[in-house]
């Protein structure tokens, strides 16, 4: 019964197609390149710590590697050359990638970097097993060039030391030769080449990763705002520049959204810094364009005399400062006469904070 309504239902245009035609995966790609759709129902990126006692801790928004984009290929590395292992993930919307560097350091003791070259078949040496005498008792680790999904890891092994000064070293060579290559000091980086019982020191290339910008944002504090893409309350396109806006003071960019419970509470409090001499407010709402009507409303009434615009469609005109995806909101940027953000406000802004009173 079932079947034969379905069949009494369809229109007499639908087309079947193959799986995997190239209109579909052309169709496919573009709405999750190009559009941002998720591959497999917005399943969210998670980093669990292992407690060691069988369960898992949640250290994805702590850590700052909760993402709301669907990640493929992880490669952990370190990156910096700190000590400490980096993460890098491929996320397949819109094909970005993630880079989170981890700031542990050697907080919590030394560590040990081997790389290996073998001198009998592959020179790499994958599959290779490195055994290290640790703080708590022997960890070993295997060279493989290919754990990550469609990813090849980095040729180097990182082992945590604690408060050891030195540990031994032992390598299981593909060949199955176990060779003894002694204690290794804390903090060193060291190439083990098959043979020799002898580790040979390299000379570490540290460097500092760039700080993560602020979410939501695509600029740092320091940087400057060029002209921004907006529709004003009468919905015309108009051209926003922050530098003319803020004179001889500070313009507060406020961006907002009427469905924003804080965003509305402060409201009254943007008001009585736009009445400054050397300050003036600023909101953008980035309420979507079927509610910019009732946005435009509720800031007339809760922030009478402040300047209000509104994104154009996608909010493409605010594509290089924004990204509407993580944005939290309320976010306010303050902003100097030569353009140039001074501070950036994440949540409401307090009274009592002397930056911006």
């Amino acid at each position: 019964m079932l079947a034969s309504s379905l069949e009494e239902g369809c229109s007499s245009d639908v087309q079947s197609e193959s799986v995997g035609n190239t209109g579909y995966v052309q169709r496919h790609n573009a709405q999750m390149f190009e559009e941002g759709r998720s591959f497999s129902g917005n399943e969210r990126d998670k980093l669990f710590l292992n407690r060691g006692n069988g369960s898992f801790a949640d250290l994805s928004d702590l850590s700052g590697c909760d993402n709301p984009n669907d990640g493929r290929a992880t490669i952990y590395c370190d990156f910096d050359d700190d000590g400490d292992v980096d993460l890098f993930v491929h996320e397949l919307q819109r094909e970005r990638h993630s880079l989170y560097r981890n700031d542990l350091g050697t907080t919590y003791g030394g560590f040990l970097k081997v790389r290996l070259r073998a001198t009998v078949g592959q020179w790499e040496a994958i599959g290779a097993k490195v055994i290290v005498e640790g703080p708590y008792s022997p960890t070993a680790q295997l060279l493989s060039r290919g754990a990550g999904f469609v990813s090849c890891q980095a040729p180097e092994l990182i082992f945590g030391m604690g408060q050891l000064e030195t540990a031994a070293v032992q390598v299981l060579w593909p060949s199955g030769e176990l060779e003894d290559f002694g204690p290794m000091a804390a903090g060193t980086r060291v190439l083990l080449v098959q043979g020799t019982g002898r580790g040979e020191v390299i000379d570490g290339l540290a460097t500092r990763l760039p700080d993560p910008l602020p979410p939501g944002l695509k600029l740092h504090a320091g940087a400057a705002v060029s002209g921004l893409q907006l529709l004003d309350g009468a919905g015309q396109p108009v051209l926003f520049d922050a530098a003319s806006a803020a004179g001889d003071g500070r313009v507060f960019l406020n961006l907002w959204a009427s469905y924003c419970g804080p965003c509305v509470a402060e409201m009254g409090y943007l008001a009585e810094v736009n009445k400054r001499d050397d300050a003036q407010v600023v909101c953008i709402s980035v309420d979507a364009p079927a509610q910019q009507a009732s946005a435009k409303q509720l800031l007339s009434q809760r922030a009478p005399g402040v300047t209000g615009y509104y994104l154009a469609e996608d909010g493409v005109g605010v594509a290089a400062l924004i990204d509407l995806n993580r944005l939290p909101i309320p976010t306010t940027l303050v902003i100097n006469g030569e353009g140039v953000i001074e501070g950036i406000v994440q949540g409401v802004l307090e009274k009592g904070d002397a930056r911006w009173r």
